[in-house]
């Protein structure tokens, strides 16, 4: 709160000192002119201080402000949105212009007596004017690059934080994985020897979902492939708590998999939850399933019903999306779009991320 309020002093400080300083360029310009037209006469020098002129400088300093705003503000944020930039060049091009024509046209109406010249404020005034609108337009530049720095850096050191806070809770969950994987195997071995297969099946998804939380996950990003895999073994070891007959799974896969990447487990969270969700005892439950790759362009969606008694909490679903949400806004800020659908019986994501972003 102080830092806002500090930053708003900030800029009523740099205006005022604006619209002294240009008081000051506007004044001596045109004292200077009127002496050499008009032989210095005093009473029409003292013309040039009076309230029209400080209103129409007041204008002037006004209009500036509206351009370096209206720049930093809308046009340049667009900008980095977007990357137009034959829009934005128009944007900004019809602001600056139709800003200048203003200002010049109300001083000239405003600060001058209809008996002095009009040679004598036209002059001065058109390249007085085009040097203070391109001096902060500049500036606008200036400050809005800045800002946008700060931004992308504040964003790095929170990335790199969630990265550092990942590979803690990893640390701390990874209890001697060796261990477990030997324990695994071992229990994999007896389910074999005695021909239980759905044990045999689980055991076997169970050690490739943590082979790919314990060691694949540690990277920033990895094959698409790997990702969709890990969701497929989490699909099989699902299967297992049900009948055939309770749930119809369709998984439909488009594109090269394996030629582009993807952030860790950032899929798994909304398969997770229409498994939570789409699921009945008293009813055939339906999760149909989308990865499309296009161009590198990744298209994720989950389909599936929903049921309202079907005694699952929706604080814990509500977490794993929010948390994918947050990760998204870290790892890719301007090149994916989530949409989510909800109706009373049932529950739509999807994902789209532009790997060239």
């Amino acid at each position: 709160m102080l830092r806002k309020v500090f930053i708003v002093i900030l800029h009523i400080l740099f205006w005022t000192l604006s619209y002294y300083v240009v008081t000051r360029i506007f004044g001596v310009s045109t004292v200077e002119i009127i002496e050499e037209e008009i032989n210095g006469l005093e009473e029409k020098i003292l013309i040039t201080f009076d309230h029209r002129f400080t209103l129409a400088t007041a204008i002037t300093v006004t209009l500036c402000a509206l351009v370096f705003y209206t720049n930093t503000m809308l046009f340049l944020k667009s900008y980095f949105r977007d990357k137009n930039t034959r829009s934005y060049l128009l944007k900004i091009g019809v602001t600056f212009f139709l800003s200048i024509g203003l200002s010049i046209v109300l001083n000239k109406y405003i600060s001058y007596s209809e008996d002095i010249r009009k040679e004598v404020f036209l002059f001065p005034s058109f390249g007085l004017h085009m040097a203070l609108f391109v001096f902060y337009t500049v500036i606008s530049f200036a400050y809005a690059f800045t800002l946008e720095w700060f931004k992308n850096e504040k964003l790095r050191n929170e990335i790199s934080q969630e990265k550092l806070k990942t590979e803690l809770n990893f640390l701390k969950a990874q209890i001697n994985p060796h261990f477990l994987f030997n324990t695994l195997n071992n229990l994999f071995s007896i389910s074999q020897k005695h021909k239980i297969d759905e044990i045999t099946t689980g055991i076997s998804e169970l050690s490739n979902l943590m082979r790919y939380m314990i060691y694949e996950s540690n990277s920033s990003f990895v094959s698409l492939k790997k990702e969709v895999d890990y969701i497929e073994s989490f699909i099989e070891i699902q299967k297992l708590r049900y009948d055939e007959n309770d749930f119809v799974i369709n998984f439909d896969k488009k594109g090269s998999l394996s030629q582009v990447k993807i952030a860790p487990m950032i899929l798994l969270p909304f398969v997770e939850n229409a498994f939570k969700h789409g699921f009945n005892i008293n009813e055939s439950s339906i999760i149909n399933m989308m990865v499309d790759v296009t161009n590198g362009n990744i298209r994720f969606k989950v389909v599936n019903k929903t049921f309202a008694n079907n005694g699952v909490s929706d604080s814990a679903s509500g977490i794993g999306l929010a948390n994918v949400k947050r990760r998204l806004d870290l790892i890719y800020p301007h090149s994916h779009t989530l949409e989510i659908l909800e109706t009373a019986d049932r529950f739509a994501v999807e994902l789209n991320i532009d790997t060239h972003g």
